[in-house]
Protein backbone atom coordinates (compact mmCIF):
# COMPACT_ATOMS: atom_id res chain seq x y z
CA UNK A 1 0.00 0.00 0.00
CA UNK A 2 1.18 3.39 -0.92
CA UNK A 3 0.69 6.73 0.86
CA UNK A 4 -0.36 10.02 -1.05
CA UNK A 5 -0.03 13.23 0.88
CA UNK A 6 -2.48 15.93 -1.18
CA UNK A 7 -1.37 19.30 -1.98
CA UNK A 8 -4.70 21.96 -1.50
CA UNK A 9 -4.56 22.62 -5.27
CA UNK A 10 -5.01 18.78 -6.02
CA UNK A 11 -7.79 18.53 -2.96
CA UNK A 12 -9.68 21.78 -5.09
CA UNK A 13 -10.01 20.83 -8.58
CA UNK A 14 -10.59 16.97 -7.50
CA UNK A 15 -13.87 17.98 -5.31
CA UNK A 16 -14.91 21.17 -8.29
CA UNK A 17 -15.10 19.33 -11.55
CA UNK A 18 -14.33 15.96 -13.75
CA UNK A 19 -11.19 15.68 -14.47
CA UNK A 20 -7.27 14.45 -14.24
CA UNK A 21 -7.50 15.41 -10.31
CA UNK A 22 -10.39 13.34 -9.53
CA UNK A 23 -9.31 10.32 -11.80
CA UNK A 24 -6.07 10.53 -10.01
CA UNK A 25 -7.61 10.46 -6.63
CA UNK A 26 -10.35 7.69 -7.68
CA UNK A 27 -7.10 5.34 -8.91
CA UNK A 28 -5.64 5.81 -5.45
CA UNK A 29 -8.37 4.95 -3.71
CA UNK A 30 -9.61 1.92 -5.96
CA UNK A 31 -5.76 0.50 -5.88
CA UNK A 32 -6.41 0.71 -1.58
CA UNK A 33 -3.76 3.20 -1.13
CA UNK A 34 -3.89 5.62 1.67
CA UNK A 35 -4.94 9.14 1.01
CA UNK A 36 -4.38 12.07 3.40
CA UNK A 37 -3.51 15.62 3.86
CA UNK A 38 -1.40 17.93 6.24
CA UNK A 39 -3.15 20.55 8.40
CA UNK A 40 -2.41 23.03 6.77
CA UNK A 41 -3.20 21.83 3.59
CA UNK A 42 -6.45 20.87 5.23
CA UNK A 43 -6.86 24.86 6.50
CA UNK A 44 -6.59 25.82 3.21
CA UNK A 45 -9.15 23.91 1.06
CA UNK A 46 -11.40 24.60 4.24
CA UNK A 47 -10.94 28.58 4.43
CA UNK A 48 -12.78 28.43 0.62
CA UNK A 49 -14.30 29.45 -0.91
CA UNK A 50 -16.43 25.84 -0.99
CA UNK A 51 -19.45 24.82 -1.20
CA UNK A 52 -20.72 22.47 1.81
CA UNK A 53 -21.25 19.67 -0.81
CA UNK A 54 -17.20 20.06 -1.81
CA UNK A 55 -16.18 19.85 2.17
CA UNK A 56 -18.11 16.79 2.55
CA UNK A 57 -16.54 15.12 -0.14
CA UNK A 58 -12.98 16.32 0.57
CA UNK A 59 -14.31 14.73 4.30
CA UNK A 60 -15.36 11.58 2.40
CA UNK A 61 -12.27 11.21 1.02
CA UNK A 62 -9.75 11.69 3.76
CA UNK A 63 -11.85 9.64 6.03
CA UNK A 64 -11.79 9.93 9.99
CA UNK A 65 -7.81 10.12 9.56
CA UNK A 66 -6.72 11.96 6.66
CA UNK A 67 -5.75 14.83 8.22
CA UNK A 68 -1.93 14.86 9.57
CA UNK A 69 -1.54 17.20 12.54
CA UNK A 70 1.60 19.27 12.56
CA UNK A 71 4.19 17.62 14.97
CA UNK A 72 6.60 18.87 17.10
CA UNK A 73 9.14 17.21 14.46
CA UNK A 74 7.70 18.58 11.35
CA UNK A 75 7.35 21.92 12.86
CA UNK A 76 11.30 21.94 13.49
CA UNK A 77 11.92 19.76 9.75
CA UNK A 78 9.87 22.87 8.00
CA UNK A 79 11.52 25.58 10.54
CA UNK A 80 14.83 23.85 9.28
CA UNK A 81 14.53 23.40 5.64
CA UNK A 82 13.04 27.42 5.60
CA UNK A 83 16.13 28.82 6.77
CA UNK A 84 18.03 26.33 4.44
CA UNK A 85 16.28 27.92 1.16
CA UNK A 86 16.38 31.31 2.86
CA UNK A 87 13.20 32.10 4.37
CA UNK A 88 11.03 32.36 1.59
CA UNK A 89 8.27 33.86 3.40
CA UNK A 90 5.76 33.41 0.17
CA UNK A 91 6.28 29.56 0.25
CA UNK A 92 6.18 28.77 3.78
CA UNK A 93 2.88 26.76 3.65
CA UNK A 94 4.04 24.67 1.27
CA UNK A 95 7.13 24.04 2.58
CA UNK A 96 5.66 23.07 5.73
CA UNK A 97 3.00 20.92 3.59
CA UNK A 98 6.18 19.27 1.49
CA UNK A 99 7.74 18.33 4.94
CA UNK A 100 4.86 16.61 6.47
CA UNK A 101 5.17 14.46 2.91
CA UNK A 102 8.72 14.02 3.30
CA UNK A 103 8.58 12.87 7.03
CA UNK A 104 5.55 10.09 6.46
CA UNK A 105 7.31 9.09 3.55
CA UNK A 106 4.80 9.70 1.45
CA UNK A 107 4.26 11.00 -1.94
CA UNK A 108 3.15 14.41 -2.77
CA UNK A 109 0.03 15.15 -5.12
CA UNK A 110 0.33 18.81 -6.77
CA UNK A 111 -0.50 21.21 -10.07
CA UNK A 112 2.73 22.78 -9.43
CA UNK A 113 6.04 21.01 -8.58
CA UNK A 114 7.80 24.48 -8.37
CA UNK A 115 6.46 25.12 -4.91
CA UNK A 116 8.37 22.27 -3.22
CA UNK A 117 11.68 22.81 -5.06
CA UNK A 118 14.36 22.43 -2.74
CA UNK A 119 12.80 19.88 -0.47
CA UNK A 120 15.66 17.55 -0.25
CA UNK A 121 14.22 13.97 -0.71
CA UNK A 122 10.43 14.81 -1.45
CA UNK A 123 8.62 12.69 -3.41
CA UNK A 124 6.61 14.73 -5.91
CA UNK A 125 3.99 14.42 -8.68
CA UNK A 126 2.72 16.66 -10.49
CA UNK A 127 -1.38 16.14 -11.50
CA UNK A 128 -2.29 17.82 -14.07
Amino acid sequence: MSLFHLDTDVLVWGCSRAGSERAKLHEILEAGDELVMSAWAWYEFCRGPRTPEQLAVASVLLGESGVVPVSRDIAEEGAEVFRSLGSPRGRAADILIGVTALLAGARLLTRNARDFAGITGLNVEVVE
